[in-house]
């Protein structure tokens, strides 16, 4: 996944939905096995599911409010050779948006200051559903121990070797973990790069009025 961006992802005039089509396809799929195979075994409490579908819910909805946002604010626009202070060009998009973050390639729009509050929540709340959702996984296809209070981690995995329901809930789930990886990194960057000029304004006003 990481070789394939680096050698592939977009730099200018080349916006592509491929890396939007893996986020959907990848989080489609890691959610039918975790329903279908995982959910299959007995061993996931109702509570348990439900606090997974719960966090599923919010990641996806914070994920469509930002992408809704970006369509809706970058619909239409095109070129212009002269940019105000607070405007930006996207290489990639092609169009002049107003307070640029970034661009996205896993979500194939612009993150503006409109809807940065939404990419970085959907970010926090899809850390959290892989997470508990790839734990509940692999402590349920794996032999588990208990960590501390009810919290358990996955210890002995040999049976997935002789099954395949265990063995493609179990390769789920180590995918689900790439993932996290991916974005836990993605959550620190953003933490002291992009949260301090997101809120850089406020701060000002703040300072301003105290003085």
């Amino acid at each position: 996944m990481a070789a394939l961006y680096v050698q592939s992802r977009p730099r200018q005039k080349n916006r592509s939905p491929f890396f939007f089509s893996w986020t959907l396809s990848s989080g489609v799929w890691m959610f039918l096995v975790f329903e279908i195979a995982v959910l299959r075994l007995l061993e996931i409490t109702q509570l348990e599911h439900f606090i997974f579908l719960i966090l599923l819910t919010f990641t996806c909805y914070f994920f469509y409010k930002m992408k809704a946002i970006a369509d809706f604010d970058t619909k239409g626009k095109e070129y212009s050779p002269v940019l105000t202070s607070d405007s930006h060009y996207c290489q990639i998009c092609q169009i002049e948006v107003n307070d640029r973050f970034f661009h996205s390639i896993w979500w194939n729009c612009c993150v503006l200051r409109q809807n940065y509050i939404y990419f970085l929540v959907g970010q926090f709340f899809a850390f959290a559903t892989i997470l508990y959702g790839t734990n509940l996984g692999l402590t349920t296809v794996c032999q588990p121990f208990l960590l501390y209070g009810t919290i358990l981690l996955p210890e002995d995995c040999e049976d997935v070797y002789f099954e395949f329901q265990l063995a493609i809930s179990f390769v789920a789930c180590v995918y689900g973990l790439g993932y996290l990886g991916i974005i836990g990194f993605l959550l620190i960057r953003h933490i002291f790069v992009f949260v301090p000029k997101y809120f850089a304004p406020q701060w000002k006003k703040i300072i301003n009025v105290t003085i």
